[in-house]
């Protein structure tokens, strides 16, 4: 196993085990000791790789982020070669399943975000999830130009894509309501198209949208 592979398995592995720790004990009450046992690491390892425990949270923050992201652009760009509504579907369905599959993940990066993005690494989080939200956007802008989404302000469509959805993720996480079912996704994903897609019926020409 070449040496790069080796050490991206062990940081994987030591992020893992801090999650683990992390939604056991809370971040505060978390040790590195705790996590490098966890994990099967050295503590020389785990400082090589995050710094200290606040460069574990960090990057356990952003690598969540990024594989969610890079999954909702694959699927986008599938879904961009067939239409408006599937691309609104990719956007909304992608949140929900990632939240479901790693729901001890997005309950940290939901809990952790407000700390994070005022800690030392807020000014590049900031900037990255602005690129990544730039990529988006071009993604629907597309779809505004074809007279396939409605002409809104730009900065509204990713609320009123994934306000709902957030909203329903947040209270499960919180114990309030069940876990989603296919049958919640479809509605949360049909509630989105009907705030943002055009019908065919509706359709007299192209828009552009407003700023």
């Amino acid at each position: 196993m070449p040496g790069q592979f080796r050490g991206q398995v062990r940081r994987r592995r030591i992020l893992e085990a801090a999650l683990e720790i992390f939604t056991e004990r809370g971040v505060a009450d978390a040790t590195i000791a705790a996590i490098c046992e966890r994990a099967g690491a050295s503590i020389g390892s785990v400082y090589h790789h995050f710094g200290n425990k606040e460069g574990i949270a960090a990057a356990l923050y952003e690598q969540g982020l990024e594989e969610h992201f890079d999954r909702m652009l694959s699927g986008l760009e599938g879904a961009g070669r067939t239409g408006a509504r599937e691309s609104v579907a990719v956007l909304v369905g992608t949140f929900m399943d990632w939240c479901l599959e790693n729901p001890e993940w997005a309950r940290f990066i939901l809990l952790m975000r407000s700390g994070l993005m005022h800690g030392p690494e807020g000014e590049r989080f900031a900037s990255v999830n602005r690129e990544r939200l730039d990529i988006l956007r071009g993604y629907l802008m597309r779809f505004v130009q074809g007279g396939e989404l409605r002409a809104l302000p730009e900065e509204l469509y990713l609320p009123l894509l994934h306000g709902p959805a957030q909203l329903y993720i947040r209270a499960w996480m919180a114990g309030r309501v069940p876990a989603p079912t296919p049958a919640h996704r479809a509605a949360l994903i049909d509630a989105a198209w009907r705030a943002v897609g055009v019908e065919d019926r509706e359709r007299g020409g192209s828009a552009s949208p407003r700023r």
